[in-house]
């Protein structure tokens, strides 16, 4: 009994050490991203809503791309566990490499289509078609500048030294809101650039949060480089890396990319209205699922360590905690801002439609999102054993299953955001489920052959 409250303890104490220094530089991060949205609301109505749909859309298919750092996550704590430091900085380096091919290619298509695209995809004319376009050109690029900070990220959880992501981002992010506010308003002698401002600051912010860790692996002799590749080595190793990352790639696309998008879809054509509420609630759901994030990525971390040491015990424990510790956060958050609503609504935009409206919204928005942490929690821990084509296939049924039932709802039924936010949480349960079996079992079987 002692021995399993003091392996208990021991785990717990595990995943708080490098989940904790994740939530603070998360949660502060997306305080302040909120104070932005909060900025932006304040110009229109187009406004708000245009950097609110493209601004989701370019972030999940930056998600989506850092399925290669998650591939680099694995690899990386194999190589660390191994004491393979060489591996471990051959693969940081090409991943960097690999991350600023794949982002400026992007950005380059959408600064060559990215007109057509919003009107093919989500029907935008007029104002919000002008907003839209001003605001991806120079938001474009964060896709390559949020990669590299992915791989810094995922390295900076190999080696254990969270903190220092907490000091580079708490830096970029106040940066950030000090430049919205000069650049959007046009103070201290610059001329109001709207939406426009809002790129530029986020572009200079990203570039000073890279600036930053770089200083901070040199300064700190994190990582001694002595021999570095060549850059075809480099891209030799990154090809691998993306091949590895594939199946990753493929459930970020189905999971967030394509029902992101196919929500937005929906609601464009639905009204700018809903499509405003839909992102203003969206920014605030944000904060909620911080914790999330950092202990699912904790957890894929130690249980692809704990898996190549066969310790199959200590890998069921990991997702359990994570999840219940996860759940205290988000849930305790959640309870904060429904108290709070009003004050959180009317911080974001002052238009009055927009945040009566959001308020009968707010309380299901919330709890469609909870649900959603258990997915995301066992989804990372099946990573961490390599069993990401079954998350791939998995994600695959149900969230085209999710999209058409979500349409169904919202469009057919016309239960407009109501029928979207019903829509995705019966898809988040039925993925939670599903993944939650699968690693569970898939414990129990190399348990009993290690046997």
């Amino acid at each position: 009994m002692n021995n399993h409250l003091k392996t208990d303890t021991l785990t717990i104490k595990e995943i708080n050490k490098m989940a904790i220094p994740l939530i603070f530089n998360s949660v502060i991060g997306m305080l302040i991203g909120l104070i932005d949205t909060a900025m932006i609301g304040r110009i229109s109505l187009d406004a708000f809503g245009a950097v609110g749909l493209i601004s989701t859309t370019i972030n999940s298919i930056t998600g989506v791309l850092g399925a290669i750092a998650i591939a680099f996550n694995i690899a990386g704590a194999k190589n660390k566990g191994e004491g393979n430091t060489k591996g471990l900085i051959d693969n940081f380096l090409s991943g960097i490499l690999t991350s600023i091919i794949i982002g400026l290619s992007i950005w380059f298509i959408l600064l060559g289509f990215g007109n057509r695209l919003l009107q093919m995809i989500f029907g935008l004319e007029d104002v919000i078609l002008q907003e839209s376009i001003s605001y991806m050109n120079l938001f474009g690029i964060t896709i390559c500048l949020n990669m590299i900070l992915f791989m810094f990220s995922s390295l900076f959880k190999i080696i254990n030294t969270t903190k220092y992501l907490f000091i580079g981002n708490i830096t970029a992010t106040i940066t950030n809101v000090i430049l919205n506010y000069i650049l959007i308003f046009g103070k201290l002698g610059f001329e109001p650039m709207g939406v426009r401002g809002a790129g530029i600051a986020s572009v200079i912010s990203l570039v000073l949060n890279i600036v930053i860790y770089i200083s901070i692996i040199y300064i700190k002799k994190l990582l001694i480089v002595n021999d570095i590749l060549s850059i075809d080595k480099m891209i030799k190793n990154g090809i691998i890396l993306l091949k590895n990352s594939l199946a990753l790639l493929g459930q970020e696309i189905l999971e967030s990319t394509i029902l992101v998008i196919c929500i937005n879809a929906i609601l464009s054509r639905i009204g700018v209205l809903e499509l405003s509420i839909y992102t203003l609630l969206s920014s605030i759901v944000s904060i909620v699922l911080m914790p999330m994030y950092s202990y699912a990525s904790t957890a894929l971390t130690l249980v692809s360590k704990n898996y190549s040491q066969k310790q199959y015990g200590r890998m069921l424990l990991i997702p359990k905690y994570s999840l219940k510790l996860a759940m205290i956060f988000c849930i305790s958050l959640s309870a904060i801002l429904i108290i709070f609503k009003v004050n959180v609504v009317t911080l974001i935009t002052n238009d009055y439609k927009l945040i009566s409206y959001s308020l009968q919204y707010f309380i299901i928005a919330l709890c469609s999102c909870l649900f959603s942490i258990p997915n995301n929690i066992y989804k990372y821990s099946l990573q961490g054993i390599g069993d990401d084509k079954w998350v791939l296939l998995n994600a695959a049924v149900i969230n085209v299953i999710g999209i058409g039932f979500i349409w169904f709802l919202s469009i057919a039924l016309e239960m407009g955001i109501y029928g979207v936010y019903i829509g995705i949480t019966f898809n988040y349960i039925i993925l939670s489920f599903s993944n939650n079996y699968r690693f569970n079992h898939r414990i129990v079987l190399y348990s009993e052959k290690s046997i």
